[in-house]
């Protein structure tokens, strides 16, 4: 007999069985963060058996809550403050954005072992081609920040051709 348990989202109701496959997000604080929230939405609405959870992680932990993803066979993890870092150590791999910018914000379970990317600036991008219909090169561009998130769109742009 196949226990089935409901989660109730504000999106969405997704059954649990013991095939669904996880992933989260590992932070602190990451209570606030509507990672899960969107990504079941987008799991309900594509029919996948697949759910998002929020993972608090405190600080110095980030090697650890790696490999409790890698011993739970956890699918996936998006990585915010302040562990985008501190989780490479941990990692079998990463993306050359991600080595240039020091920092991760995906990590993803693959053949290959456990690699991390870096999307920060590439989905900034998105958002300006999809929303404004602006394609910065050429263009002069300012941003204000200084974190790790202002420096990945910092370095997309440059890659995208702006001043």
């Amino acid at each position: 007999m196949q226990m089935t348990t409901h989660l109730h989202t504000p999106a969405a109701v997704t059954s649990l069985t013991g095939a669904t496959q996880v992933v989260g997000v590992i932070g602190q604080p990451v209570s606030h963060s509507l990672s899960p929230v969107i990504h079941n939405a987008g799991f309900a609405a594509l029919g996948l058996d697949w759910v998002c959870v929020a993972f608090p992680t405190p600080a110095g932990q980030a090697s650890e809550a790696v490999r409790g993803m890698q011993a739970l066979g956890i699918a996936g993890l998006s990585v915010t403050m302040p562990h985008k870092a501190a989780v490479i150590q941990a990692l079998d791999g990463v993306s050359e954005t991600a080595e240039m910018l020091g920092a991760v914000n995906c990590i993803t379970r693959t053949p290959q072992g456990l690699l991390g990317e870096n999307t920060d600036g590439a989905g900034f991008l998105a958002g300006l081609r999809a929303d404004f219909d602006f394609d910065p090169a050429g263009a002069v561009c300012a941003v204000l920040g200084a974190g790790g998130a202002a420096r990945s769109v910092i370095l997309a742009l440059k890659q995208a051709g702006a001043a």
